[in-house]
């Protein structure tokens, strides 16, 4: 089973939205005796709740919010994982830091999907910061669900992240 660790901040907002699509796509992808996924924060408090607009937008498109409490991030979940995407160039210096063996499996979300950009946090923010959040990391991975499968070895039939359909 290939594990993913999908890591921001506080992982109560960009990180649990990611790892929700992504565990969304796995399973209409029927690739869950595969693929897992988690989420954490580089300076999360445990137990700290999950956004609440985040939620409201997963439930909108009929998506179940992966977690619902917040996770520091842990060694252990580095060295476990297969993969750990993050949203900002900070976070792979921050997990660096703590443990830089897993430097090689760390990607920023938009790398896979063949960009160099950071997803910026709208937490606090407006919806519509909220909204372009979500459409942002909806395409990035559209665009980068193939390579996630080519760098974690899945072979499937090809599947697409769409609008929660």
């Amino acid at each position: 089973m290939k594990q993913i660790l999908v890591v921001c901040t506080a992982n109560v907002c960009r990180s649990p939205l990611v790892a929700s699509l992504l565990q969304h796509q796995i399973v209409r992808a029927g690739l869950t005796d595969k693929l897992t996924v988690t989420s954490a924060g580089v300076h999360a408090l445990a137990g700290g709740a999950v956004d609440p607009m985040i939620a409201a937008m997963l439930d909108e498109l009929g998506i179940e919010l992966a977690a619902k409490f917040a996770t520091p991030v842990a060694e252990q979940a580095l060295r476990e994982a297969d993969l750990v995407l993050v949203m900002e160039e900070a976070h792979r210096q921050a997990l660096f830091y703590r443990l830089p063996s897993a430097l090689p499996k760390v990607f920023l979300l938009s790398e896979l999907a063949g960009r160099y950009d950071e997803v910026t946090d709208p937490h606090g923010g407006s919806e519509e910061e909220y909204r372009a959040t979500l459409e942002l990391v909806t395409t990035l991975l559209a665009e980068g669900w193939p390579q996630l499968l080519r760098r974690l070895d899945i072979k499937t039939p090809s599947a697409t992240i769409t609008d929660g359909a």
